[in-house]
């Protein structure tokens, strides 16, 4: 272990070693920085030491800025959306020159930092930032709105709940009714004055 290197530092810097990542140290600063491609883009990584060696923090960066100074608001939205649901970590953004970034931190308290939880924050902050990807462009440059977006983005969460319109059925042709033409007809029963010597006052009645 070199002497300029505090045991968090150490342990990051191990594990680098260990993947076999490309990454530049910044020893005083406790912090170290690296690229790393995902399915949609290439993102900067940056991991640090901070708060007297107390919090071990990774960010992750988008290869993008919002410079449209109009739209920053409405993708403070869909930060705000994607985060909502968020387990660990959240999405962050530079209201001033549009930056965004994922942002992931572990407190450990004179504990030892682990392989584990190093990999496990890096891994969370690649996967994570990989997959909103998609959303910020469809957002910027297709004009869906930040609700939509985010849904696409986490579409294999909804799928559980996304039930399927049941198949409509065909209803059974029936057999058309009779016209009045088809109807038959009541046969006419013919009603006449019964036969006398005197007509009735009030005319023919019907029987």
């Amino acid at each position: 272990m070199s002497s300029e290197y505090s045991a968090p530092f150490q342990a990051i810097i191990d594990y680098l070693e260990l993947k076999d990542f490309s990454y530049t140290p910044y020893p005083e600063e406790q912090r170290v920085s690296l690229t790393m491609s995902g399915k949609n883009a290439n993102y900067r990584f940056g991991s640090r030491i901070t708060h007297d060696g107390e919090y071990f923090q990774v960010t992750a960066f988008y290869p993008f800025f919002v410079r449209d100074e109009k739209l920053r608001t409405s993708v403070a939205e869909l930060l705000t959306r994607a985060n909502y649901n968020m387990p660990v970590g959240k999405f962050e953004m530079d209201m001033k020159d549009g930056e965004i970034r994922f942002h992931i931190t572990h407190i450990f308290d004179g504990s030892s930092l682990s392989a584990e939880i190093v990999e496990r924050l890096f891994m969370t902050a690649y996967f994570t930032i990989d997959r909103y990807f998609p959303a910020f462009m469809q957002h910027i440059h297709a004009g869906y709105t930040p609700e939509d977006a985010v849904f696409h983005a986490e579409l294999d969460t909804h799928a559980e709940t996304v039930q399927e319109a049941p198949k409509k059925t065909e209803k059974p042709k029936s057999t058309p009714s009779a016209t009045a033409e088809e109807k038959p007809r009541a046969k006419r029963v013919s009603r006449r004055k019964p036969s006398g010597d005197h007509d009735s006052p009030q005319g023919d009645l019907p029987l």
